[in-house]
């Protein structure tokens, strides 16, 4: 349908001088002559194929959907073993042919869509080497990836990416933080050598949205939040996690110069269930402290796509620093900061 619809908006033009065009003067040729039957013909033909036009128009109007771009970012450093995990995904969210759609219609390639980190910071507790990290990915995804789809495809042409964020956590919030609400995102989730849909935000804003009422609002540590102490920093730690030693509060380096809260779900997530409304009321519960503090660092234990998802709620957010946990503590290693400096996808 995809090429279909190229094709007529492609040839609109000279589909319109062959209907309003040779049509008409073959009909007045034919009148002229006194072929009159022949010349009723020609003109009922063009009407026809006038209504025909419209109606794949209105068609095409009311039945597109988005073109669905898969999306894999990952830290495997054996290009082999990258490629298999890639070739798994595509086979089990059943997104090969929307890859054969795209480099038929654009001049992205399939191995643009498998972006792998060449420089792991995993480890560094130097910001520096994640801020490299985290420019390798967005400049792959937005320049090979983003720019080339938005140059090739018909303006009216939308698309929505379905990413596996094989990515550490840090990275994965910073990738979220930079899409922000400004592309449509399904993320999938790895679990047991199997590939799961978890988050459907191709309505981004839903983040925003009033969580279902079959999710449970997180556990508050401490409870009572008016018991915090009021300062320039917040330590916030996110947990969706069934290990038991969460939230270690004393596990940041500055814990006892600055406020420490949690929001936390104490299990582990089944791929099965829609994970939307864990994000939604996450995000609601931490927006209401982010607002009493000059800086807020963020320590998060999650899957990976709930990390993305938090960051995409969180953009536009420069005060957020994301936490990596090595050796037991947890390390600054991410300023929302630098997104600001230049946003991607603007």
């Amino acid at each position: 349908m995809h090429k279909l619809r190229r094709f007529l908006v492609e040839r609109e033009v000279l589909l319109g001088l062959v209907i309003f065009g040779v049509l008409v003067m073959f009909a007045d040729f034919c009148s002229d002559m006194d072929w009159h039957f022949t010349a009723a013909v020609l003109r009922f033909l063009g009407i026809l194929a006038l209504f025909t036009l419209l109606g794949l128009d209105l068609w095409f109007r009311f039945r597109r959907r988005p073109i669905d771009v898969p999306l894999m970012f990952t830290t495997l450093q054996d290009r082999n073993a990258a490629r298999s995990e890639w070739e798994r995904f595509l086979t089990a969210s059943r997104l090969r042919p929307p890859v054969k759609l795209i480099e038929q219609i654009s001049s992205v390639r399939e191995e643009d869509l498998l972006i792998r980190l060449d420089q792991d910071p995993k480890g560094s507790p130097n910001p520096e080497d994640w801020r490299r990290a985290w420019q390798e990915l967005i400049r792959e995804w937005e320049k090979e990836v983003d720019r080339q789809l938005k140059r090739d495809l018909l303006a009216e042409e939308r698309f929505c990416y379905h990413i596996l964020p094989h990515v550490w956590l840090p990275l994965s919030f910073a990738l979220g933080a930079s899409v922000g609400l400004r592309r449509p995102i399904v993320l999938y989730h790895r679990q047991e050598g199997r590939f799961f849909k978890v988050l459907d935000l191709s309505e981004p804003r839903r983040l925003f949205h009033e969580p279902d009422e079959a999710t449970e609002p997180p556990k508050r540590v401490p409870e009572d939040w008016a018991s915090l102490t009021e300062g320039e920093k917040l330590i916030l730690h996110l947990g969706i996690t069934d290990r038991h030693s969460f939230p270690e509060f004393s596990a940041h380096p500055d814990f006892q110069n600055a406020a420490n809260a949690a929001l936390v779900y104490p299990f582990a997530l089944d791929p099965k269930w829609n994970w939307l409304g864990y994000v939604q009321w996450l995000y609601r519960e931490a927006k209401e402290l982010l607002g009493k503090y000059q800086q807020v660092d963020l320590c998060i234990a999650s899957p990976s796509a709930i990390a993305f998802a938090l960051g995409m709620a969180f953009s536009r957010t420069p005060k957020i620093t994301v936490c990596d946990y090595q050796d037991g503590k947890y390390v600054p290693v991410f300023s929302l900061s630098e997104i600001e400096k230049r946003l991607p996808f603007d």
